[in-house]
């Protein structure tokens, strides 16, 4: 994750209230920023359907990008356990960066009042490849018709940046090479 997610403030804030697998907020950065990541793993593919669950993941939780207001206090009584799946409670801190929940929260107060505050959504995700969306576009422009699953994922795709620029956040893709 340090080489995708490099803000000073990094949380887990996988299951329950989810609103991203984790939530970074960088105030040492201009403008600052607060980043919201959808990490999904699978099986590469052009198809809209192993794409489908981050990117829906994403944009339900754009109105939640601004991160103000009484949600806050339960983020961070949620912030303040460890992570916990299906009844188990691990030793996994999820306050991965910001050491305490007052710095946290007092960085987070900074980012959203911050004039410039650029919002981002990135979608991480093992089952695209950006070499094979490439050869798919290659394709089309040589004459070849694109493959139904591959229209489905570039309307999702699309939908995606859309839907981010509407409201005035960016929308990510890191993907395979």
């Amino acid at each position: 994750m340090d080489t995708i997610a490099r803000e000073d403030v990094l949380v887990c804030d996988d299951l329950g209230d989810e609103w991203a697998d984790f939530i970074g907020v960088a105030t040492a950065t201009t403008p600052v920023t607060i980043s919201f990541y959808h990490a999904k793993h699978g099986a590469p593919s052009l198809s809209a359907s192993a794409f489908h669950d981050a990117v829906g993941q994403g944009i339900k939780n754009l109105g939640r990008l601004g991160m103000a207001g009484d949600r806050m206090t339960s983020k961070h009584d949620g912030w303040d356990a460890a992570y916990a799946n299906g009844g188990v409670v691990t030793d996994i801190r999820k306050r991965i960066r910001g050491s305490t929940r007052d710095e946290v929260a007092a960085k987070i107060a900074d980012a959203t009042g911050a004039p410039d505050v650029q919002r981002r959504v990135l979608i991480v995700t093992s089952s695209l490849s950006r070499m094979d969306v490439e050869a798919a576009f290659a394709a089309v422009r040589a004459g070849g018709a694109p493959r139904p699953h591959f229209v489905q994922l570039y309307w999702l795709l699309a939908g995606f940046f859309s839907s981010c620029a509407e409201i005035g956040a960016v929308g990510f893709v890191v993907c395979r090479p």
